[in-house]
């Protein structure tokens, strides 16, 4: 017996994995009506004391053959059982009610011209009864079946935090889900009071219960819509959630729902970028398409994950080519595979190259002729470029003299530099290489010869971005901990790459010529507070579980990171996250030298001297003295 349970269980897995033939839903759906209507005309028979068990008679092969008729109109054979939904119900019950009004017209049809119906109105409508109960009941079992076989021993036991329509929308389509992942048991109410008890006999609590209900379940599940407008006015609240131990999952709004997939895999753990108290940002397309539309474009870095976003959010605009320029095979083999598998309708080149490499960049700008350059490669971790100062020169500030000349010789219509918060009263090489660059891309712009338009962008770290500090943490986490932090107070901006790109594409659409855009990162984030969110994020407990060190500033490494430098403010654009910065830097004879001056000195490979010219090029450089008694700068 118990051998054949464990066959009987194979099979049903196995015949789960795949879809049953419709013709065999429609052989059960007709075996079904055939047993409907033996039962009415048994059931009629019996009031008029002529009771069949089995009844052949022509009368009853119109109504099976009537309802065969509509099967086939309806066709309410050729929904997957599994999927039963109220669409599916609502199908079968207009097969069976448009047979019961065409039995019913038809009786009246043969009584005024035979004398006789095919059944009593009576059986008819008692047939109807069971023909659609039996149809929908058996759609039940088999989906209910399939649910048993499937199910997950291991599902999380989940609240959903909130009580209004979206919220019950979405436990309903959890918990009709045959490959459910979360067992419902309840909802939280954002109110302090609650009007009614239950939902769906779950019972419903309030914030300040959760506490004492812990033990009911270990995840609660949010809209994406509900988690945007908790974040704007109440961020606590998931922070007192993570705190104790609650895992939390958010869905997508409901008209992103993917009717394809089950609703479970549309469930996703909340991430660190989902905790930003930030307002999304939107990408105005209409008004920077005349700028971007059927453009050849260049992008350097563009394996990186700036630049590779930059061109996945170019694709919109049907460029007529997208060079994709970058040192690092490996990562820009990868960005090509993407736009293979996901943009088979993009052209693009792969050019292996090095911005330094001044011969390779000239045949590549004679091959493509490009209108628009987005230049984003540049080296970016402080403590390798404090130990290595000469490749920070040669890289991000030569490699974009480098791009801004042929930028300059072959009328590209546009030059985009992507600079950071780091250039701003710099405190390490590379900070200062990139302020270099910054100066070098302006001085450009003051040639009046020059049909370029060149735009500097501006902005702060960027959340998962490679070798930032996000992907770091969670490898600690991930090796037992510790996590290591530099310092207790130090801060520092962050967005996503997502809306960095919009905003990159954005300034570098409206801007004249020789702007510094600098972007809204809204507020400082303390990156202890950001380690232990991520540590509850993963699911551990800080300081208990993972524990948190605190390693010293890195060379080059500054407390609080400025967005804009002291001499510098600030001018609104259309757009409220883009500002200008007004640069007060006197582009004279003496500083043109200098830059002319750099470029020798890093040819000759000469650290030193490339170093003195580079604090002449740069006078707010100051090197960090890494002191933890470090004052903040206010912010203009």
């Amino acid at each position: 017996m118990k051998r054949f349970k464990l066959y009987f269980l194979k099979l049903v897995r196995k015949l789960s994995q795949n879809y049953v033939p419709r013709w065999v839903i429609f052989f059960i759906d007709l075996s079904i009506a055939f047993m409907a209507a033996q039962a009415s005309f048994f059931l009629v028979g019996s009031i008029n004391s002529q009771p069949k068990l089995i009844n052949f008679e022509l009368e009853f092969w119109i109504l099976l053959g009537i309802q065969l008729f509509f099967f086939l109109v309806f066709k309410s054979y050729a929904g997957i059982i599994r999927y039963t939904s109220f669409n599916d119900a609502f199908r079968q019950l207009q097969t069976t009610l448009a047979t019961v009004f065409c039995v019913l017209i038809l009786n009246y049809i043969m009584l005024y011209y035979l004398g006789k119906k095919v059944i009593f109105d009576a059986g008819v409508i008692i047939y109807g009864f069971i023909a659609f109960s039996s149809l929908f009941f058996f759609r039940i079992i088999i989906k209910r079946a399939y649910q048993i076989v499937q199910s997950n021993s291991n599902s999380s036991k989940a609240f959903i935090l909130g009580t209004d329509l979206t919220d019950v929308a979405i436990a309903e389509g959890i918990m009709s889900d045959p490959k459910k992942k979360f067992d419902i048991v309840g909802f939280i109410s954002e109110a302090k009071k609650i009007k009614k008890n239950k939902i769906f006999t779950l019972p419903i609590i309030t914030i300040d219960q959760i506490p004492l209900k812990k033990n009911r379940g270990d995840s609660i599940i949010v809209s994406s819509e509900k988690l945007t407008r908790i974040n704007r006015n109440n961020p606590s609240l998931i922070e007192e959630l993570l705190e104790l131990n609650y895992k939390i999952y958010k869905l997508p709004d409901i008209q992103n729902w993917d009717d394809t997939t089950s609703l479970s895999s549309e469930v996703k753990k909340v991430n660190l970028e989902d905790l930003l108290q930030r307002t999304p940002i939107r990408l105005n397309k209409n008004k920077i398409r005349k700028t971007y539309e059927s453009r050849v474009f260049l992008v350097t870095g563009a394996a990186g994950s700036i630049g590779s976003e930059i061109v996945n959010q170019l694709i919109p605009f049907e460029p007529e080519l997208i060079i994709l320029l970058d040192q690092a095979e490996t990562p820009l083999h990868s960005v090509s595979l993407y736009l293979d598998n996901h943009h088979p309708e993009v052209t693009y080149k792969k050019v292996i190259a090095d911005v330094t490499n001044l011969n390779r960049l000239t045949h590549v700008f004679e091959t493509y002729q490009p209108d628009i350059v987005f230049h984003g490669a540049a080296y970016k971790h402080v403590p390798m470029m404090e130990a290595n100062p000469i490749e920070a020169f040669s890289v991000n500030y030569m490699g974009t003299k480098n791009l801004v000349d042929l930028s300059q010789k072959f009328n590209v219509k546009r030059f985009v530099f992507v600079s950071t918060d780091k250039a701003v009263n710099p405190t390490n090489i590379m900070g200062a290489s990139k302020r270099s660059g910054e100066i070098y891309v302006q001085a450009a712009s003051r040639n009046q010869l020059s049909k370029t338009t060149f735009i500097t962008t501006r902005f702060g770290n960027v959340l998962g971005s490679n070798g930032s500090v996000i992907p770091y943490f969670k490898q600690q986490i991930e090796n037992g901990g510790p996590v290591t932090v530099t310092h207790k107070e130090i801060t520092r901006y962050f967005m996503t790459i997502d809306e960095a790109c919009q905003l990159v594409l954005e300034a570098g659409a409206m801007g004249k010529g020789g702007e510094i855009y600098v972007f809204d990162m809204g507020k400082p984030v303390k990156i202890l507070n950001l380690a232990e969110q991520i540590i509850r994020l993963s699911g551990f407990v800080p300081y208990e579980e993972i524990d948190i060190k605190f390693s010293g500033l890195r060379p080059g490494e500054k407390l609080y990171e400025e967005l804009l430098a002291n001499e510098e403010n600030t001018l609104p654009t259309h757009h409220e996250k883009i500002l200008i910065a007004k640069n007060s830097y006197q582009f004279d004879r003496e500083n043109y030298k200098l830059l002319d001056d750099m470029t020798t000195s890093i040819n000759d490979c000469d650290v030193k001297k490339s170093y003195e010219i580079m604090k002449l090029l740069v006078p707010e450089y100051k090197q960090a003295d890494n002191d933890s008694s470090q004052q903040k700068i206010k912010v203009i």
